[in-house]
């Protein structure tokens, strides 16, 4: 005879249930963090998410993949993520040809690139094909997230970004996996696509696969980023200026800048510190246009606005490994550094970078001054080459 469900055993499992995603948060929101930068980072970059796993986690792989290539709630663009676990032609003939423990491994061979991401599901953490898949990935250069549940297995050893639900109960186990992935394609979606409308064509790829201007980031993301660069050991370069009025001396520093590490990250000063910096008639060019100029340039991997005079409160809480000034300020006769410090403090460096001679926005802005408005110095030219020839 069966027996009518108890209320008290529904609300228990609830209640369990609660419990463990309460205790994921406290245990895993950095490393969630560190995931979704690592998409972003991918996704920005042209790559492709791949998913696997079995059973339950099969399909929590085929969910999140059509999450993120239809819309988790936001409208933009389709974004690239597949699902190894669909195609029943595939898996049936891999595993008879190649034995079980090949079916996503072999895959991952075929599609995968390097600095793709791969995802990869197992509740016990050991399940043979699941750790095939992740050795392939490593070896071809993609980045790999675990989601994992017990005491994270062999799998949580393997990975780059353990996220292990630590918990012997499987239903629950998934449940959190699932609400994990779900934050996932929720912080992918406002970092990358933050401020477009419903209806917006923003989020649409310029020829190159990506938009340039996703490089301007606010603290949140940046810091997010900074997670994953450090799982990845990235060498993280900062620099940092108004840049009213970019010009080569700009582009030639941040591209020396550029040589001495992985990622560059230029701090922008704010409109109203450039004000207090420069005068009232400074900046020329609003943050928004500077930022947008400075994110498209190859050698810029990320932008940030900051509003203090000086970025010792940036750098205090970015940590670059190496922060670049103008030789200006190298020793021993240059001009003071106060924010070495700070950098010293917490292990990193501070490197000089050449200048570049009569380059400068202040004799920019002269120039324009003495001889008058750009235009009239492009007719001047124009009216000097026609006397020459």
């Amino acid at each position: 005879m069966n027996t009518v469900p108890c209320v008290e055993e529904i609300f228990a499992s609830l209640e369990e249930g609660a419990r463990l995603r309460l205790k994921v948060a406290q245990q895993l929101a950095p490393l969630i963090a560190s995931a979704a930068a690592a998409l972003m980072e991918c996704l920005d970059h042209g790559g492709q998410i791949l998913l696997c796993g079995n059973g339950g986690s099969a399909a929590d792989a085929q969910h999140l993949a059509a999450e993120f290539v239809g819309r988790f709630v936001r409208e933009r663009r389709a974004l690239p993520a597949l699902a190894l676990t669909t195609d029943s032609s595939i898996l049936t003939a891999i595993g008879n040809d190649y034995g079980f423990e090949e079916v996503f491994a072999r895959q991952i061979r075929a599609l995968g690139r390097s600095g793709d991401v791969l995802i990869a599901t197992s509740t016990s953490g050991n399940s043979p094909n699941i750790l095939t898949a992740v050795k392939e990935a490593r070896e071809r250069g993609i980045r790999t997230i675990g989601l994992a549940g017990r005491d994270g297995g062999a799998l949580a050893r393997c990975v780059d970004i353990p996220l292990v639900v630590r918990s012997g109960n499987t239903a629950r186990v998934q449940e959190c996996h699932i609400a994990i992935g779900h934050i996932l394609c929720e912080l992918v979606e406002e970092g990358m696509f933050h401020g477009d409308g419903a209806g917006s064509h923003k989020s649409e790829p310029r020829g190159d696969g990506h938009s340039g201007t996703r490089k301007v980031m606010s603290w949140d993301t940046l810091l997010a980023r900074r997670q994953a660069w450090d799982a990845a050991n990235d060498t993280v370069v900062w620099t940092n200026g108004c840049f009213d009025l970019v010009h080569v001396g700009h582009i030639r520093s941040l591209t020396e800048a550029r040589k001495l590490g992985d990622i560059l990250v230029v701090g922008l000063n704010s409109d109203s510190s450039v004000r207090r910096l420069k005068g009232a008639t400074r900046p020329i060019m609003p943050q928004q246009e500077r930022a947008e100029l400075l994110a498209a340039l190859a050698c810029v991997d990320a932008v940030v606005i900051f509003d203090e005079l000086t970025p010792e409160v940036s750098l205090a809480r970015l940590k670059p490994d190496i922060h670049c000034k103008g030789a200006d300020y190298a020793p021993p006769h240059g001009k003071p550094v106060p924010e070495a410090k700070v950098v010293e403090a917490y292990g990193g460096q501070v490197r000089f970078l050449p200048l570049i001679p009569d380059t400068s926005t202040s004799r920019i802005i002269e120039r324009i001054a003495t001889n008058g408005s750009p235009q009239d110095i492009r007719n001047q030219t124009s009216a000097n080459s026609s006397a020459v020839a």
